[in-house]
């Protein structure tokens, strides 16, 4: 699958997300049948580097379509109250994930880079969200 805008872009950053922090917990996780347990594993792995395989030729294509200027931090702006919910839930999905990485052992230094690449998501979508709401009329 080709990634076509910014939205599939965002959705994919969370599925990825989703995907590792799974794929983390089920590495401490020793309940399973160990075959069953690696199978499962060797699935997620496959999922999570397709994912970002995807992320990293998407922008690559939208760096190049710039002439070389990335624009991978810039949002392309919510434009219907549809998209303005979709956000809000993404969001909030979001935030979910970042209170549980608190739980998780394992690699310091790699709970750290999930944090701030997590944090940095939070904060694009609170930006895209009150952009959008700031260029709503006023209700009353």
């Amino acid at each position: 699958m080709d990634l076509k805008n910014d939205f599939q872009l965002a959705n994919t950053r969370i599925k990825l997300a989703e995907l590792e922090a799974r794929y983390e917990s089920l590495q401490h996780e020793t309940a399973e049948d160990p075959n069953v347990r690696e199978a499962t594993l060797h699935s997620l792995k496959t999922y999570i580097n397709q994912f970002k395989e995807e992320i990293a030729r998407y922008e690559c294509r939208r760096a190049s379509n710039n002439g070389g200027a990335t624009r991978v931090n810039v949002p392309q702006g919510i434009r219907s109250d549809t998209e303005l919910e979709n956000t809000r839930r993404k969001l909030q999905r979001l935030e979910e994930l970042l209170a549980s990485k608190d739980d998780l052992e394992g690699d310091d230094e790699l709970r750290r880079a999930e944090r701030i690449s997590l944090k940095r998501l939070i904060n694009q979508f609170k930006e895209e969200i009150a952009r959008y709401e700031a260029r709503q009329p006023a209700q009353g």
